[in-house]
């Protein structure tokens, strides 16, 4: 039997559905109902009943709860036998982000972490993918996405704003509405391929009447073309919102655009720097609400 297999098992025992055993042990809840329906059929035998109101374990399954109790018990045992010896707060901690997170968010952050904590030493690894966590190549991952990896543990820290956005001179030269009469140039998207293909997300804008014009697939790239005058761009408003050469095309709303997580693999988290890093970066994205979603 595989230990991970068990603690699914003990955790749609207890919760008694799948969407609560995913909250409790950070994965999805598909997850659940895969791992737990591959477990039935290699042991060949029927653990829950599956009703309208969530899992009941069968007979079968109280006999195996009463078992895997007594494992767990073994299991935490070992497990603060191992987090008492990594106990300090010291030592490497990697950390992969985007570059727009670091520049123009966390930086104050994790140079304050490293000032109160003189013995940690943060590497932050610059990624637009993700490194894998399983192989030691990171430690955390912030990642912008909807659809975190189900093999890694995390929280979901918040959703981040995005808004379109053109320089000021941009704004004053240019005709942003659809009559072809007008004597000023029409305004250029500046394009992006990612994450969608750039014709489909302008198509969902608000401009769906104008194209695109260039190719910059680096929020950093869109910036600085944005603000040299190239065209208008869909920016985080955390980073938009900052630069004092540029504003909001009107209507100037916000939208929200994808969540922001915090990920680690769940071998790391009992590390007692990991953990300090994760609660404090998750604090320091919650004070910065009204920025990440455009309220400032």
């Amino acid at each position: 039997m595989n230990w991970d297999d068990l603690k699914i098992f003990l955790a749609l025992s207890r919760q008694g559905s799948a969407r609560a055993a995913a909250d409790k042990l950070g994965l999805h809840h598909s997850t659940i109902t895969r791992r737990i329906e591959a477990f039935e059929a290699a042991q060949k035998t029927h653990l829950f009943d599956r009703l309208h109101t969530g899992y009941r374990l069968t007979a079968a399954g109280e006999a195996l709860l009463h078992s895997v109790i007594r494992v767990e018990e073994e299991i935490n045992g070992i497990e603060r036998n191992l987090l008492g010896q990594d106990a300090d707060l010291r030592g490497d901690i990697q950390v992969t982000m985007p570059a727009a997170i670091a520049t123009h968010l966390l930086m104050p952050d994790i140079v304050h972490i490293m000032d109160s904590y003189p013995d940690i030493n943060v590497k932050v690894l610059i990624s637009y993918s993700l490194l894998s966590l399983t192989k030691r190549e990171t430690d955390i991952a912030i990642r912008l996405t909807d659809t975190p990896p189900e093999h890694l543990v995390g929280r979901k820290v918040i959703r981040y704003h995005t808004a379109i956005y053109a320089s000021k001179q941009y704004l004053e030269t240019h005709d942003f509405s659809t009559d072809p009469r007008g004597t000023r140039p029409k305004p250029h998207w500046i394009g992006w391929n990612y994450p969608k293909p750039c014709l489909e997300w302008i198509q969902e804008s608000q401009f769906p009447h104008l194209k695109p014009r260039g190719y910059f697939n680096n929020v950093l790239a869109q910036l600085a073309a944005v603000k040299t005058g190239l065209g208008i761009a869909k920016l985080p408003c955390f980073i938009g919102d900052k630069e004092p050469s540029i504003t909001r095309v009107p209507p100037k709303d916000s939208l929200a655009f994808q969540d922001i997580w915090i990920l680690t693999h769940k071998d790391l988290l009992s590390t007692a720097r990991i953990q300090l890093f994760m609660d404090f970066i998750g604090a320091a994205f919650r004070s910065k609400r009204a920025e990440l979603e455009g309220r400032r």
